[in-house]
């Protein structure tokens, strides 16, 4: 798949007799792309009923935009209607807050929350998000939604400051984590959701380790405990 083809909507197949139906487009950065699948036994997209998708929980598929480029195959391009648009939110960031020396320990974080606010971080332009937690082995907890101070949008130092209350109950001496980000993970009743981890994501971390282990990158793991999409 060329570079000039991959954008919001792109439909692209990977060639493998396990993986023969089209996925779709829904978000993309430098490196990361979450997309949607076919779902055959509907003959649809998994995500197309809209008012469906806004009451369940949804996590995107994702993989790297060097998989997509190297193994994947262009079929066509589906725009994101605007419906779609203001539902996925393709504007919001993948990774915010990602810092290797600090940890998700009250007094660390909320010096690196500082900061942010003191340079004035980046504005995510949401009034609303949910964030999940992590355990002590890597598992998920359950998600806390957080509201924007201004009503409109968080700072960077904010969103960290909040997520850390959000992880607090849930912090041992050792974990599975080195630094804190947090990561976009999919929808809860239409509402973005991320996913709090170390400072890369559990996706990034799951293919270095795969590397190092192996040699050589196979697929990303986007969550802790799903790599997938739910409802």
């Amino acid at each position: 798949m060329e570079a000039s083809e991959l954008e919001l909507g792109s439909v692209f197949r990977f060639p493998s007799p396990n993986a023969t139906e089209p996925n779709r487009v829904l978000f993309m950065d430098s490196d990361v792309v979450m997309y949607d699948a076919w779902w055959s036994h509907l003959g649809s997209w998994g995500m197309a009923d809209l008012a469906e998708v806004k009451r369940g929980v949804w996590n995107y598929y994702v993989t790297f935009v060097s998989t997509v480029l190297e193994q994947a195959e262009y079929v066509r391009t589906e725009p994101l209607s605007s419906a779609e648009a203001a539902l996925h939110r393709p504007d919001l960031p993948f990774a915010i807050g990602q810092n290797a020396a600090s940890s998700w320990s009250s007094e660390q974080t909320t010096a690196a929350a500082g900061a942010w606010n003191a340079s004035g971080g980046d504005a995510i332009a949401v009034a609303q998000v949910y964030l999940s937690p992590f355990g002590p082995q890597g598992g998920q907890r359950r998600a806390i939604r957080v509201q924007a101070d201004n009503g409109s949008s968080f700072t960077t130092g904010e969103l960290i400051r909040k997520a850390a209350v959000v992880q607090a109950p849930h912090i041992k001496d050792e974990g599975p984590t080195t630094g804190i980000g947090v990561y976009r993970a999919g929808l809860r009743r239409g509402i973005p959701s991320y996913y709090l981890w170390g400072a890369e994501s559990a996706g990034h971390q799951h293919a270095r380790e795969y590397f190092d282990s192996f040699g050589r990158g196979h697929g990303v793991k986007q969550q802790p405990e799903s790599d997938g999409m739910s409802t």
